[in-house]
């Protein structure tokens, strides 16, 4: 009698559970969804506009600071000067030169005085004065005009220098490049400037970009000028549109996202940058029964997701 081998198992329980296992995720992980966020909103993060370290374009030491930390100041408005004596005393040198006319008046009577002794050598016959002398008072008269107009160009010029002193006087003054707040004073009256030394960190806070990271899955749902809701973290909160400028082209295929930038409006810098949020993007237009409803299937062995029959 052949003894009885105890019966295995059958694999096809263990496996069947598997299967029901992985359908039962794929049905409670959402597709376009990101660990820790919802469907249609992600993480985000407020930054200023612009970041500026201002600097000298010379050599020189500080006379004055105008602003302090936490100052708010307005593009073009003076934030720092530089001791500005001797361009100050080229300025004027210049201006006094350029505005002196007397030369050019001086010339210009010359030039009257042979005019008129030119026609009244005209008038007298041949025989009277002579070839010598006629040439003479021509040659004076043509002279003369010249030397008027080198006056004339020296007076230019001097009008040239006095633009050249005002530019070497007003690389010494130090204006704000941006409307914003003074986040750092990095220098004091009396210190040495260099070239590559910075006297004030500036931030423009009007607008804000708000820099976010999307599934791409939703690459073709987001496109430059459209609004999203921008939700701040406590202690500002609050809710605020903000619109989508930039819409990076390139994927980060380690994390499947790619950047998009908002821009939220900030008047009076009521808002503060360097924060957390999460921003909501609207949903596809396409988002109903109806849509799916002219959806078909990809074609077996081909790539992709099932091909819509209206616009991708």
């Amino acid at each position: 009698m052949t003894p009885l081998r105890p019966s295995r198992p059958s694999p096809v329980p263990f496996a069947l559970a598997l299967v029901v296992s992985l359908a039962a995720t794929a049905v409670q992980a959402e597709p376009g969804t990101v660990a820790g966020t919802v469907a249609g909103t992600v993480d985000c993060v407020i930054e200023p506009a612009q970041k500026v370290k201002v600097g000298s374009a010379t050599l020189g030491i500080l006379k004055e600071m105008a602003f302090n930390r936490g100052d708010a100041v307005k593009a073009g408005e003076v934030i720092a000067r530089l001791d500005t004596s001797v361009e100050e005393a080229n300025v004027a040198l210049a201006q006094a030169q350029a505005s002196s006319r007397e030369p050019i008046e001086a010339q210009r009577a010359r030039v009257e005085l042979y005019k008129r002794r030119l026609d009244r050598q005209n008038q007298l016959s041949k025989g009277i004065v002579t070839q010598e002398k006629i040439d003479q008072v021509e040659a004076d008269y043509e002279i003369g005009k010249r030397d008027l107009k080198t006056e004339i160009l020296k007076n230019e010029l001097a009008g040239l220098e006095l633009a050249r002193v005002r530019a070497q006087l007003e690389l010494r003054i130090i204006r704000s490049p941006i409307s914003g707040l003074v986040t750092e004073r990095l220098m004091s009256a009396g210190e040495f400037v260099r070239q590559d030394s910075a006297i004030y960190t500036l931030v423009q806070l009007d607008p804000l970009h708000v820099e976010a990271y999307v599934p791409v899955s939703r690459w073709s749902e987001i496109r430059p000028g459209s609004i999203a809701t921008v939700a701040l973290d406590k202690p500002i909160g609050g809710t605020y549109p903000a619109e989508v400028t930039v819409v990076d082209h390139v994927f980060d295929a380690a994390s499947g996202t790619f950047g998009v930038r908002l821009e939220l409006r900030n008047p009076d810098n009521a808002l503060p940058a360097g924060q957390r949020c999460k921003v909501s993007f609207a949903a596809p237009a396409a988002s109903g029964p109806q849509a799916h409803a002219g959806q078909r299937e990809a074609p077996a062995g081909g790539r992709g997701a099932p091909v819509s029959g209206g616009r991708p």
